[in-house]
């Protein structure tokens, strides 16, 4: 079985970034409230240009934290069956202890934080590359982000996985820009086999569900509602120019995916979360 694609293509990872990209993404983990830069920005990045424009422009509203109020606004708003609770003597079976435990829940936590908030600046960014040109009057400072949540242990490389735990890791492949990629909540979880194996039988096959699709869509009408007011407070876009029509297209397509993904890895991360006993 070959290894399953691990990143989407073309993206700038955090240890490559320097200069203005570095300080971007510096500022992406502090007001997410969390210790890495995800995969959206990540790929924004990776086109000269495009991640300056995007962060140039919605920064404001990141600053105030008049996107990331809306994106936690949506995390429970969706009504999905439960996961069978995981028994701590279930969880030693597989060799995570206390301190496993806190790693799950740690991992589940971070993609439950910034999901969402992936979910609305990615809406926020389309309507900018569909031609808003907002002149709105800015926002009220003195918004506080939250405390960095714990780093997460990284992502797993499929091919060190044994061949039973790469299978079980493939079956949460999807794709960007037309490639096959696996989300990073899953490769994470891939520290703990067991885990991973329970996830493909009880969490993989809720995907393609009824409850699934009908979440993901609330979620994403709902930052799409809450969009349009965010967009039309911003000051103006940054100087410089505006990304081409394909370039726009593309992007558009990739935002697209993440809405997709975004709802489905916060929905399975709140899950997880009511699942992993404390």
């Amino acid at each position: 079985m070959n290894p399953p694609a691990t990143k989407p293509p073309d993206e700038l990872p955090e240890d490559r970034a320097t200069g203005a990209i570095a300080v971007i993404y510096d500022e992406i983990r502090r007001f997410s409230g969390v210790p890495y830069v995800s995969s959206m920005q990540r790929y924004l990045a990776a086109t000269p240009g495009l991640l300056d424009f995007a962060w140039g422009a919605l920064r404001p509203a990141m600053a105030a934290g008049a996107i990331q109020r809306a994106g936690w606004n949506l995390v429970g708003a969706t009504a999905l069956a439960p996961l069978p609770p995981i028994s701590p003597a279930l969880l030693a079976s597989w060799g995570i202890d206390a301190a496993g435990r806190a790693g799950v829940r740690n991992v589940a936590a971070n993609f439950v934080r910034v999901a969402p908030v992936n979910l609305v600046f990615g809406r926020c960014l389309g309507l900018l590359l569909d031609g808003a040109r907002p002149d709105g009057p800015g926002f009220a400072p003195g918004w506080t982000p939250p405390s960095l949540l714990p780093p997460m242990p990284g992502n797993v490389d499929p091919a060190a996985l044994a061949e039973d735990a790469r299978a079980h890791l493939q079956r949460f492949t999807t794709e960007l820009d037309g490639k096959p990629f696996i989300p990073a909540l899953y490769r994470q979880l891939a520290h703990w086999p067991g885990l991973l194996g329970w996830l493909a039988e009880h969490v993989a096959p809720l995907l393609d569900s009824a409850g699934m699709h009908a979440g993901g869509a609330a979620m994403r009408d709902a930052a799409a509602a809450a969009a349009p007011a965010i967009v039309a407070r911003l000051p103006g876009l940054p100087p410089g120019p505006t990304p081409d029509a394909p370039t726009a297209a593309r992007v558009a397509a990739a935002i697209a995916r993440y809405g997709v993904t975004s709802p489905e890895l916060t929905m399975v991360g709140q899950l997880l979360l009511d699942a992993v006993p404390a």
